[in-house]
């Protein structure tokens, strides 16, 4: 079991690193009655009939979130491209497409396999699934220095909160739904979790002082990560490299998710879900901190670029000083170790429905709030569902969030034994020729494969 759960944590951290995702799965989805993976987002659905989901392809969700993209550093000029920091790029052109927090995240839930089978008065659902979580946070303050530098005789730029961070685990999740009577339905879930890699790196504190007589760069950071990732360290105690190797279990942890559902009558219907509730506990974290060091630069004075008699050189030996100082200042010493607990990224879904034409359509408001993660992340989503026979169900979607506005479409297949859906929440309008979005991202693309038992 444990050479199991290995294997399958070097996988999310391979794909943590490769793919950018930030769903548990389709939001689209949250309507459309016959999707089997319509409890990842409430766990009070119920369902008529047992399920077992394709391994690995049960619920597979790729999603890119970004308030930045490549319009926000290159700048089409005639054939040619300039960076936000070229002259040509005035300061207020460049400084107005950073936000005050400029964020690329990263989530991923790969389902490995997940059976549901009605039993004991209800639905029951056993899954296990891969999670991976990284996030990059960079403040405005941090551009604005590299784009102006030093504008006045006294200048200052005080940079607060750069941040990396990145949880990977496997999930065993536990589900129980059942109908307390023809209008209310209830769910819950416990998830076991196994932790598998873990790291932030967050430069909490950085002033840079700049004036006609000196300049004064001062940071406080720190590292800490899980076993897994090991750092090097020079004769000094200074890290100098990074080995990946010995992944494993690093720590355990617990989740929950509740929802409930209620029919306000044959058309209408309101619910309320709270999805990952809990904790993991990493043990035996290693800790690097950079305990505030400070640079200091006043210029060079009477130093020449000549070499002296002995063959020295003042300049050379001077650059060298500074470089070394500048070296100094990110410098990471070894803080021995300790454990760390994070919470998980709860998200909390308000949703509505109303249905016409015998229910063969439907209207849907669904409201999301995602906490408990370096950034608080909110959107509205408005949806047609439509149920033009049996087997099939399809939604189109406008949503509106504090990352971008968007319109997707899901389409979900269900005749008697089988279940496949396939579709987006967001689309991107523009990409570059690399295939990089242009303006803030916020993109997933969606699709299923189950069993009905």
């Amino acid at each position: 079991m444990n050479k199991f759960i290995k294997h399958i944590l070097i996988a999310a951290v391979v794909l943590a690193a490769t793919v950018a995702t930030n769903a548990q799965t389709l939001h689209s989805v949250y309507f459309l009655e016959g999707n089997n993976q319509r409890h990842l987002l409430n766990p009070a659905f119920t369902s008529d009939h047992g399920f077992v989901t394709f391994p690995v392809l049960g619920n597979f969700n790729v999603t890119l979130n970004s308030n930045v993209g490549l319009g926000t550093f290159l700048y089409p000029q005639g054939e040619d491209m300039l960076t936000f920091m070229h002259p040509d790029i005035s300061s207020e052109e460049a400084m107005s497409k950073f936000k005050s927090t400029n964020i690329v995240e990263a989530d991923i839930n790969l389902n490995i396999m997940t059976v549901g089978f009605n039993s004991w008065g209800g639905t029951n659902t056993v899954g296990l699934s891969v999670r991976s979580q990284t996030g990059i946070y960079l403040p405005r303050g941090i551009f604005q220095f590299l784009k102006e530098g030093q504008t006045a005789s006294e200048q200052e730029y005080n940079i607060d909160n750069l941040n990396a961070r990145t949880q990977n685990y496997v999930e065993l999740a536990l589900g129980h739904s059942r109908d307390i009577n023809e209008n209310l339905s209830v769910g819950a879930k416990v998830k076991l979790l196994a932790g598998g890699l873990y790291a932030n790196a967050h430069a909490e504190n950085m002033r840079i002082y700049m004036s006609d007589n000196e300049w004064r760069i001062s940071e406080r950071s720190k590292l800490v990560s899980s076993k897994g990732i090991n750092y090097e360290y020079d004769e000094n105690g200074n890290i100098s490299g990074l080995d990946l190797s010995g992944f494993g279990i690093a720590g355990f942890g617990l989740g929950f998710d509740l929802g409930a559902i209620y029919r306000i009558n044959e058309a209408a219907t309101v619910s309320l879900a709270i999805t990952d509730i809990g904790f993991i506990s990493w043990n035996g974290c290693s800790v690097a901190e950079n305990r505030n060091q400070e640079f200091i630069y006043n210029g060079f004075d009477n130093i020449g670029v000549e070499d002296n008699p002995d063959g020295s050189n003042d300049f050379e030996d001077a650059a060298e000083e500074i470089g070394d100082s500048l070296e100094d200042l990110i410098n990471f010493k070894d803080s021995g170790e300790k454990g760390e607990t994070t919470s998980l990224y709860t998200t909390i879904r308000a949703a509505g429905e109303y249905g016409i034409l015998n229910n063969k359509i439907s209207f849907g408001l669904l409201a999301s709030v995602r906490v408990g993660a370096p950034r608080v992340w909110g959107e509205g989503m408005v949806t047609a569902n439509f149920r033009p026979c049996s087997w099939f169900n399809a939604a189109v979607n406008g949503s509106f969030s504090n990352i971008r506005s968007s319109m997707g479409a899901t389409l979900n297949f269900h005749p008697k034994a089988v279940n496949f859906f396939i579709g987006t929440d967001y689309i991107l309008a523009k990409f570059s020729k690399q295939m990089i979005p242009v303006n803030a991202a916020k993109f997933n693309f969606a699709m299923g494969l189950s069993f009905n038992i």
